[in-house]
């Protein structure tokens, strides 16, 4: 398999020289995004603009649409975007030597998140406007995002101009809690958290191409993040955990190779290490109960760092004001606040690793040795060039794409109301199944005159894969936009089940004085361009909403229910 000009200037900008000897000898210290000084920012949204002027947004919307089909839906999602975060990352760093990538610890906003200064004029912008939907305020106000054609940043919200609940923090919590490995790990994440952000924008970040919103790589050192957490929830059992299976069905563990990359996955699973040099400032900080000494964690007994949380607002009837001043990462908080009030059978439910007080704060002293120690690749050359490589200037190969219509798991008339997902039919310990899609390998346009995209190390996707020379617009070429498809699953969408349980509404004084909103579900063309199993987002989701009618029942209050107070974008 050949290697294009564009994959080794790619490869050349991974971080892997020097610094993947073993440990970075610096980090890039990603913070969340509303915790950065004016003069963070500032050095940031400057790099961004510089990085936007030399193609460099532009180049990662391709990288990722070429990829897209092998990239979700499987194991490999997670370690390729924490290798795809970082490549950004070193081409920033290329411009100001200390850019870090910021995050949005969303979830801190579920209840409103319309109302994020991260969607204001201060930082991403907000909601797109006129029939084009660009974004007219923000860091991308005023930008030609080139890819695939020219055209303004589009967003568009998923309920006019807010935005429909997300999932909680606490719900997120649940799913770290109760995830073994990363075969579970993955789909609670992408069937949540990750696929709900997208789809809340709308625009750019419902499209394969993405990467070209800021918010979409805000996001995604979110979603890596939260792996590192789980990492660092017991280290012994997830740390080096790479169990599942890619697209093709076939087993992924610690030597796979990447798609695209010629890396393979163990070196991207240390923060720190083998160039994956950066870390985040949430470390250490999930503070937990100390176990109960017993002759298994007796080596766990020794003293622990200890970490001081940001000043924490007030709670006003159980909820903070603004979660814009909540400058605390949502985990922390959730911790502390669920093994408070929830009674311990809610905790053996939900979060098993808070239940029993039978949890520990870990350090990187308690990280275990790497079952698999891949071989460092050798030195490469920083890329000298700032300015991005070229595209191809005809076609390229979109890698797994399969052209067969019956590959996508739901059938075209069939719509997924609020009736079907079935809560009471769920078992916590059902939901975690991995599904592979089952349609044939299409084979791949004979005489394709652009190269594959890769190297030999990946000649496990290419040849079972099919690829389909796809065109790239032309930069006056038209496109359309779908401005409905947020609405598909909206049908018989119930925000709070209040015929449910009446007693916990909160509306007579009873229960929480903000209950805790169903999450809003995955549209249809979300589903079918990423190749989803419909049965399998229904028992995610059915699971999802069963958690909420529990924490209601409970009476449970979140600190963040009330959300951000609503704020003028301009």
């Amino acid at each position: 398999m050949k290697l294009t000009t564009a994959f080794v200037a790619l490869a050349a900008l991974a971080g892997i020289g020097a610094e993947a000897q073993a440990v970075c000898s610096s980090n890039a210290a990603r913070k969340e995004i509303r915790s950065l000084s004016p003069a963070e920012w500032s050095s940031t949204a400057n790099t961004l603009k510089r990085m936007q002027d030399y193609g460099w947004f532009q180049w990662f919307a391709y990288v990722h649409t070429a990829n897209f089909n092998v990239i979700h839906n499987c194991e490999i999602f997670l370690p390729w975007h924490r290798r795809f975060l970082k490549d950004f990352e070193n081409v920033g760093r290329q411009f100001t030597p200390t850019f870090a990538l910021p995050y949005w610890d969303e979830v801190r906003d579920y209840a409103n998140p319309a109302a994020s200064t991260v969607l204001t004029t201060a930082y991403a912008g907000s909601n797109g406007v006129g029939s084009n939907r660009c974004v007219q305020n923000g860091l991308q106000n005023g930008w030609t995002m080139t890819y695939p054609s020219n055209h303004c940043l589009r967003r568009q919200y998923n309920n006019g101009n807010t935005i429909n609940p997300m999932y909680s923090p606490e719900y997120i919590q649940s799913l770290l809690s109760r995830s073994k490995n990363m075969a579970q790990l993955r789909p609670a994440i992408e069937f949540s958290i990750h696929g709900a952000v997208h789809l809340a924008l709308g625009g750019d970040m419902v499209q394969n191409y993405s990467p070209n919103d800021f918010a979409f790589w805000l996001h995604h050192a979110n979603i890596d993040r939260l792996w590192f957490v789980w990492q660092m929830q017991d280290p012994n059992q997830n740390f080096w955990s790479a169990t599942g299976v890619d697209t093709a069905g076939k087993a992924v563990g610690l030597n796979t190779a990447l798609p695209y990359y010629s890396d393979p996955i163990t070196n991207m699973m240390y923060p720190g290490r083998n160039g994956m040099c950066f870390s985040y400032d949430n470390f250490g900080t999930v503070t937990q109960k100390k176990r109960s000494l017993t002759e298994e964690n007796t080596q766990k007994c020794r003293q622990r760092p200890v970490v001081t949380l940001p000043q924490l607002p007030d709670l006003v009837e159980g909820v903070f004001d603004d979660v814009n001043d909540v400058l605390a990462d949502s985990e922390s908080v959730i911790k502390e606040t669920i093994t408070n009030l929830l009674p311990e059978p809610m905790l053996n439910k939900w979060f098993p690793t808070l239940a029993n007080n039978n949890t520990v704060t870990y350090t990187a002293e308690d990280i275990p040795e790497a079952p698999v120690v891949a071989e460092v690749p050798e030195d490469i050359n920083t890329h000298s060039n700032l300015s991005a490589p070229s595209l191809p200037s005809e076609s390229f190969d979109i890698a797994g794409e399969v052209v067969d219509s019956s590959y996508y798991s739901s059938p075209q008339g069939e719509v997924i109301d609020g009736d079907e997902y079935s809560a009471s039919t769920v078992e916590v310990s059902t939901v975690y199944t991995s599904s592979v899609p089952t349609a044939a390998p299409t084979e791949a346009p004979s005489g394709s005159e652009s190269e594959e995209l890769g190297s030999e190390s990946e000649s496990d996707y290419s040849s079972s894969e099919a690829t389909v020379a796809v065109p790239i617009p032309s930069h006056d070429a038209s496109e359309s936009y779908n401005a409905n498809d947020s609405a598909d699953y909206s049908v018989n969408y119930q925000i709070f089940d209040v015929s449910a349980n009446p007693d916990v509404s909160g509306l007579d004084g009873v229960g929480p004085t903000y209950l805790m909103p169903n999450p809003f579900p995955f549209t249809r063309g979300f589903i079918q361009m990423h190749g989803y199993s419909i049965n399998e987002l229904k028992q995610h989701y059915a699971l999802a909403q069963q958690f909420v009618g529990d924490m209601n029942a409970a009476g449970y209050q979140s600190p963040y229910a009330k959300g951000a107070k609503n704020l003028t974008s301009a």
